[in-house]
């Protein structure tokens, strides 16, 4: 169970001076939830604003054949809901927890008085979008134009820099040397929009390349720093190259590898 100083430590993070963070924490609650427990439907109106103290959500769409198919992922140490809650709108997803996780909950109201009245909050809330807009809009050029390739190498970097950075980080910071993804393969397709099988085949070339580390139920993206400069390298081409095979992709690493 979190302290009371660990849930002042993360509003502190937001920008929030020791008075008002004190002030605030009165009102967060801790929530705990199983795997495959919804926090939220979709169309339901959200309540809090969310941060992930441990486990993964995923903000998920139902489909006529009964498949929840994922659109992105939240790990350990992210905030999500924003968008509801600022838009005054409802949930445009299902949030499902993909493993057991613990939130803490600020009350939508709490969130609106912040963001009016805390001009440090309004700022690292706005920062917080608009690198997930960016991160929306690299995911639909791929989705539109990137052959399946790209979508898988991409996406995996995409996906590893949402656990590094915690979601919220502008792609400026290193990497440590590693990031585990815990999640199946399959729900990993699903984000890239390829299918398992595709999926499977791009990984394991990506593994024996020793880009990737592959165990049940998990995959470990490694040498995480050439990973974070291949994204870099793909926003910053002037011509984006939306057809490479997985030999080129993989060139484009060694190319990247720190001397």
């Amino acid at each position: 169970m979190p302290t009371s100083s660990y849930i002042l430590q993360r509003l502190r993070k937001l920008g929030l001076n020791d008075a008002v963070a004190a002030q605030t924490a009165t009102v967060v609650k801790v929530q705990s939830f199983d795997a495959g427990r919804k926090i939220w439907v979709k169309g339901s109106e959200v309540g809090h604003w969310q941060y992930i103290i441990s486990g993964l959500v995923s903000a998920s769409i139902s489909t006529t054949n009964s498949e929840s198919t994922p659109l992105s992922i939240y790990g350990k140490g992210a905030w999500f809901g924003e968008q509801s809650i600022i838009n005054r709108k409802p949930s445009f997803a299902d949030y499902v927890c993909l493993t057991a996780t613990e939130v803490l909950a600020l009350p939508a109201a709490t969130f609106d008085t912040l963001f009016v009245q805390e001009p440090h909050f309004a700022r690292y809330v706005a920062k917080l979008m608009a690198w997930r807009v960016q991160k929306t809009s690299e995911t639909l050029t791929l989705m539109k134009l990137g052959n399946p390739c790209l979508r898988v190498v991409m996406g995996l970097a995409q996906f590893a820099e949402a656990l590094a950075y915690k979601s919220d980080r502008p792609p400026t910071i290193g990497f440590g040397e590693g990031v585990e993804i815990p999640i199946a393969q399959t729900t990993l397709a699903s984000l890239c929009g390829v299918s398992r099988t595709l999926f499977s085949e791009y990984v394991q070339q990506l593994a024996q390349q020793g880009w990737l580390k592959i165990s049940y139920g998990k995959l470990e993206i490694l040498n995480i720093g050439t990973w974070h400069a291949f994204a870099r390298s793909q926003r910053e081409d002037s011509v984006s190259h939306l057809n490479a095979s997985i030999d080129e992709l993989l060139q484009i690493l060694r190319g990247l590898e720190p001397a």
